[in-house]
């Protein structure tokens, strides 16, 4: 009867230790917080747009430094694989180099030792990208910046630096005035407008 009792007494110990191991092994699972996934892009973006994925737990808290896993499907069925990690604002971002068309996202976040895992699958189109064109003219007239004063010969001068050498350079003086329609004047004596002596 003592051999029964031992035999007895072992088994209740070992199936005492395989629940607490049991416990122990799922408690952790137990206290995992619950996470959410949101999809903060537009459903149609244009080729060559980023897609935006936030990670945050219940209370929408960000949760950073996660690796998010996405896969692109075509309507061909064919895969691309791509992973991304959120940054301080729980936000990971992925560019989608695609032909215009229809996919469907699928993203995943597996977890850790404290988030439980999550996923959301989100259906988008993109279109194409229209580049409009930009006339050489506009172009160039917004680059150009506008002239100070020209020359006799119309030649643009773009400060009162560059019109005081010209001056002093060509007549050997700087006593001029520009006129209003943008020409130098002369103010010299023994000289007309255009810096022609008059003896």
């Amino acid at each position: 009867m003592e051999q029964k009792e031992k035999i007895i007494i072992a088994a209740l110990v070992v199936f005492i230790i395989a629940l607490l191991v049991g416990i122990f092994v799922a408690m952790p699972s137990l206290t995992k917080h619950d996470t959410d996934l949101t999809f903060e892009s537009k459903s149609t973006i244009d080729e060559g747009d980023s897609i935006k994925i936030k990670l945050t737990d219940v209370n929408g808290t960000a949760i950073a430094g996660q690796t998010i896993n996405i896969t692109i499907t075509n309507k061909d069925n064919s895969k691309d694989y791509h992973s991304v990690v959120t940054d301080d604002k729980g936000v990971g971002k992925l560019k989608l180099d695609k032909k215009a068309g229809k996919y469907s996202v699928d993203i995943t976040y597996n977890g850790n030792d404290k988030y439980k895992g999550c996923n959301l699958t989100k259906n988008i189109k993109i279109e194409e990208k229209v580049v409009e064109a930009q006339t050489s003219s506009s172009s160039s007239s917004s680059s150009t910046p506008s002239a100070y004063a020209y020359k006799s010969d119309g030649t643009p001068m773009y400060s009162q630096q560059e019109v005081d050498n010209y001056m002093l350079n060509k007549y050997g003086m700087v006593n001029y005035h520009v006129g209003s329609n943008g020409y130098i004047d002369m103010d010299e004596p023994g000289y007309d407008n255009a810096g022609n002596p008059l003896w």
